[in-house]
């Protein structure tokens, strides 16, 4: 019986690979039944055309420096940049972090991204114009 990722893969489309593939990294992070390792391999192999070229931003190293603020950070580059690397990447700092659960990520202000920012500004910026047209319009009625 084929497991969920190997009957993605047997449908050949690249979006849909390239999310379950996020999903089962991040419900799996330690790969303990392989099956990440078994869908690379067979994505190699097979040539899917998942990987873009990595965008030569350096990883962090460290391990002392990975906690899980860095493995969100490395999600969101992963969806600007599929990369192989990066996935390995990932794979690795989301074992270690799932192998030591002291690596909490420390707290820190909240982090918008992308266009996410974008529409939160735009609603404020309405939401700013629709009470300085209300209150505009309650002084005119009050004082006409």
């Amino acid at each position: 019986m084929p497991t969920q990722l190997e009957t993605i893969l047997a449908g050949n489309d690249i979006t849909e690979i390239q999310h379950q593939l996020r999903i089962y990294l991040m419900n799996h992070p330690q790969d303990n039944d392989g099956e990440l390792a078994k869908a690379i391999t067979k994505i190699n192999e097979q040539q899917l055309g998942v990987w873009m070229i990595h965008d030569g931003k350096v990883f962090i190293q460290d391990e002392t420096k990975w906690n899980q603020s860095y493995l969100a950070e490395q999600q969101i580059e992963l969806h600007n940049n599929f990369s192989q690397e990066r996935f390995l990447h990932m794979m690795t700092v989301a074992d270690f972090l799932a192998s030591d659960p002291s690596n909490e990520a420390p707290p820190e202000p909240f982090k918008l991204y992308g266009a996410s920012m974008g529409t939160i500004m735009t609603v404020g910026v309405i939401i700013f114009c629709i009470i300085a047209i209300t209150m505009v319009v309650v002084i005119r009625n009050q004082f006409i």
